[in-house]
């Protein structure tokens, strides 16, 4: 499969006339954004508002993200499966308005107010310590801002706020159809020197009960590993749950700007042969259960004829992090050798036990660095986000049943999964550590 991925850069949002690209400059038509908004029954109110790289502001109730990109040519459409029929994607060309975002903010009195089924969502500081820590600081963001109607089921709540944000992204790409820009890239695992290393990428992924994501609509709840083209990362094949916004699940828009995928297809035919992506399904419920999926990654690896994996994860769960492990251990075990890629446990201050499980074939890791580092905000100078009750608030850790409080306040967070793309689960935001 062969994919033109062309980037027209955002430099500039606003709201203006008609809904438009032109040089740079994204000019949204707000009242055509928030009448298709309305147009859903399911949505009680809606408005939308931008924030901009460097502006004082706070943005919560997030529940996803998304880069707006629209299929130019080639087949099926991106997001297939929710926009479209669920074809097979990842060929021709794809517009994307790089460094713009849609973001979901959004509530709805759930009924599920507390344990591991419960909503939550995050937030976004556009400026400041919380900003340096997710690339949609950097990025424009239009912000989506619902209030869902009362009494709606757990999956009506998901598919509103699923279908406005993938169809708003999808509405502003569309505005580069038809223009022309010098910035892109192809995609292709064409055929490589026979003597390079032959590289696959085993992305663990949680879902189960939640529907945490799905690939072409469907969500994958009980699976064994799947191949995947990585092509079809970026026409937007794997979308997730707008539940669970807190960064133990990563967005949409990281998934589509998945940087794994991405750096080994440009260094496939240069460095390595990538031979595709396996989508490995964590949180199975026995030990056993979890063996099985780890011999199964191996043996799909092998069949393709790897001698390395780069193995990732997501989710804070031990629990999920013994599947992680023992696929490191049965690749190694395969005669596969396998990098494992994730950020630690490590407490506070970095010096507690980085890791709940290992196996003694994990020899080669990088971390991405320590999830629970005490995070002390300052306050914003304005607040986007849905009304709870009469003001907007902070509603992020229902899983503790904690009430909302006030977020144009300082904060004192415990953990960088509060803040959306604020745990770099795939090494795509470049931390890095000092030994002094």
């Amino acid at each position: 499969m062969r994919l033109e991925l062309v980037s027209f850069p955002v430099r500039e949002m606003s709201f203006g006339p008609e809904t438009t690209y032109q040089d740079g400059r994204l000019s949204i038509q707000k009242d055509e954004i928030i009448e298709f908004l309305k147009q859903d029954k399911r949505i009680a109110q809606a408005t939308v508002e931008i924030a901009h790289p460097g502006d004082e502001v706070r943005i919560v109730s997030i529940r996803d993200v998304v880069e707006p990109r629209v299929k130019a040519n080639g087949p099926g459409c991106v997001f297939p499966g929710i926009l479209g029929p669920a074809e097979q994607v990842g060929k021709g060309k794809t517009h994307r308005l790089a460094g713009s975002a849609v973001v979901s903010a959004a509530y709805y009195p759930s009924k599920l107010r507390v344990g591991t089924v419960a909503p939550n969502s995050s937030m976004l500081d556009m400026w400041g310590p919380a900003a340096a820590l997710s690339p949609l600081g950097l990025t424009h963001n239009l912000a989506l801002v619902l209030n869902l109607a009362e009494n709606l089921s757990e999956t009506d709540a998901d598919a509103a706020i699923q279908n406005a944000e993938l169809t708003v992204a999808q509405r502003l790409a569309q505005t580069t159809l038809g223009l022309s820009s010098t910035e892109q890239e192809i995609f292709e695992l064409a055929p490589a020197n026979p003597s390079l290393p032959k590289v696959v990428y085993v992305l663990c992924c949680l879902s189960g009960a939640n529907r945490d994501f799905s690939l072409y609509g469907l969500p994958i709840i009980e699976s064994l590993p799947t191949l995947v083209h990585p092509n079809e990362f970026f026409d937007g094949a794997i979308v997730v749950t707008t539940r669970k916004g807190r960064n133990n699940h990563p967005h949409t828009w990281e998934w589509q700007n998945q940087p794994v995928v991405m750096e080994l297809c440009r260094e496939h035919g240069k460095r390595l042969n990538f031979l595709g992506v396996i989508l490995h399904r964590i949180a199975a419920n026995t030990h056993m259960a979890k063996e099985v999926g780890a011999l199964r990654v191996a043996q799909v690896a092998k069949l393709m004829g790897a001698n390395a994996a780069i193995i990732t994860r997501m989710n804070v769960s031990g629990n999920r992090f013994i599947d992680a492990m023992l696929s490191v251990g049965a690749c190694e075990k395969a005669g596969i050798k396998a990098v494992f890629v994730t950020p630690e446990y490590g407490g506070p201050t970095g010096e507690e036990l980085p890791f709940l499980f290992s196996v003694p074939e994990a020899d080669a890791m990088v971390s991405t660095g320590s999830q629970e580092r005490v995070l002390e905000l300052p306050a914003p100078k304005r607040v986007i986000g849905p009304l709870i009750g009469e003001k907007v608030l902070l509603d992020m850790d229902q899983v503790q049943g904690r009430p909302p409080q006030r977020a144009d306040v300082p904060l004192s967070l415990d953990g960088r999964d509060y803040i959306a793309a604020g745990i770099d689960w795939w090494g795509g935001n470049h931390f890095r550590c000092e030994e002094f």
